[in-house]
């Protein structure tokens, strides 16, 4: 008996969002996970990036690029803050609108910036900041 493949994964709300994501809370430095969607936001690919302590660190070029490459029309990006605390800070907030500013520049949406920790997730986009 042979196994049929399994369907596409698709990210249309933020429980799926979550899931894809929330091993991520359970770190103990900060980590970004990137994923990149195509149409009717079906995952394309995933990009996991490890960091100090207390920072993560991703060019946007880069996230650019695999973008492109992967032919996303929309990414999703999620990291931990370790210490539980969920609210952003200035450099989350810097990277949050020049990943929007330069995705968009490519026809390409930044769906949402989720920071995770201690059992609880901070939209960014629910927050009007994305």
């Amino acid at each position: 008996m042979s196994r049929l493949p399994r369907p596409p994964h698709r990210i249309a709300t933020r429980r799926d969002a979550l899931a894809l994501f929330g091993g991520l809370d359970r770190g103990v430095g900060e980590a970004m996970g990137i994923a990149y969607l195509g149409s009717e936001r079906m995952l394309l690919g995933l990009r996991h990036v490890v960091g100090r302590p207390d920072s993560v660190s991703v060019p946007i070029p880069r996230i650019a690029r695999d973008a492109i490459l992967m032919g996303a029309s929309a990414v999703l990006i999620a990291h931990n803050h370790p210490d539980g605390d969920t609210r952003p800070s200035p450099a989350d907030l810097s990277l949050t609108r020049r990943l929007t500013q330069g995705l968009a520049a490519l026809d390409v949406m930044l769906l949402d910036h989720l920071i995770l920790g201690g059992g609880v997730a901070t939209s960014l986009r629910e927050e009007g900041m994305v």
